[in-house]
């Protein structure tokens, strides 16, 4: 059974957490590790998901987060995470005959199908509830309209008596649903048994053990830059993926929905040859969006340095 602060992003996670390699991806899908390394570990990850009922829209992503390759090596060098080949180990858990996980995993499966019942009964019950709020209102405002006028009657010179005898079939056919019924609102029990809610779920991952029986120790497609992402890392700085600024990283000084970044970031190797024009141009474009172009890379001892080149007029 979940408690109430379980349920909360404020809770604390059970460590290792597990991020889903897929096709040399890293995904984070649980929002609340997301939100957790996103305020305990400075790493925001980019969001990639999107709604199954509007696939083409990308303005309100989610989950999976898909975070860089640099950070999940930091992540797996400090013990806050396992790397899993989710294949393997979805492929491993389908196979599994462990019958108490399944049965968990099929609880749960169940517990939201029920969820899913009860808020489309009461969407019914409350779009019941409005439409015979309508019909009152409506009803009130021709009433009003004929006492208001009671010269309207004169003037009917049409077959009056069968009008009234049609509203008074109305009004009792209205009455004996009312005395049925008891109240014109009624809630539906929610029970289980009536359940015809069959929920697919998006990933099967309540059905893998914890923690993780196939883990992966090291990122193999680790970047040269991964010294500079981790001296960055150390002094605070948030980092996100610097594409759309002609960068490896862009650098914020903090959370990136409250700040702007301040540097455009490179990583070299100590021994690389860096093409001068490629400097000038780093400057330039630093300095056009307000941000300082950031060089930097490890020496022969690990040590990192960093320089900062920003172009200024004569």
């Amino acid at each position: 059974m979940e408690s109430a602060s379980d349920l909360g992003f404020d809770s604390k996670l059970d460590l290792p957490v597990a991020i889903s390699q897929v096709a040399d991806r890293y995904l984070i899908f649980d929002v609340k590790i997301a939100s957790w390394l996103r305020r305990e570990h400075r790493l925001c990850g980019t969001s990639i998901g999107t709604l199954a009922i509007a696939p083409s829209q990308n303005m309100f992503l989610g989950v999976p987060i898909e975070i860089m390759p640099e950070e999940a090596q930091l992540l797996v060098e400090r013990g806050i995470a396992v790397i899993i080949d989710d294949p393997r180990a979805h492929g491993e858990a389908v196979r599994s005959n462990d019958k108490a996980r399944r049965a968990d995993y099929l609880a749960r499966i169940e517990k939201q199908s029920t969820q899913v019942k009860q808020a489309k009964d009461q969407d019914k019950v409350e779009s019941r509830r409005r439409g015979l709020e309508k019909q009152s209102k409506k009803a009130g405002t021709l009433s009003r309209s004929t006492q208001s006028d009671p010269a309207a009657d004169l003037l009917d010179f049409g077959n009056s008596e069968a009008q009234q005898d049609e509203k008074k079939e109305s009004a009792a056919e209205d009455e004996s649903e009312v005395t049925q019924d008891e109240s014109p609102i009624k809630v539906l029990p929610f029970t289980t048994t009536s359940n015809l809610y069959s929920v697919t779920p998006a990933s099967s991952r309540l059905l893998l053990p914890t923690p993780p029986t196939t883990p992966q120790g090291t990122v193999n497609d680790l970047p040269s830059s991964y010294p500079l992402y981790r001296h960055l890392h150390d002094r605070g700085f948030f980092m996100t993926p610097g594409l759309r600024f002609g960068c490896q990283y862009t650098v914020y000084p903090g959370d990136p929905l409250r700040f702007h970044s301040h540097f455009l970031a490179v990583g070299t190797e100590w021994d690389e040859e860096i093409d001068l024009m490629d400097v000038v141009g780093g400057g330039r474009l630093g300095t056009g969006v307000k941000k300082g172009f950031l060089l930097g890379g490890a020496d022969p001892t690990g040590d990192v340095r960093t320089f900062s080149v920003e172009w200024a007029a004569m």
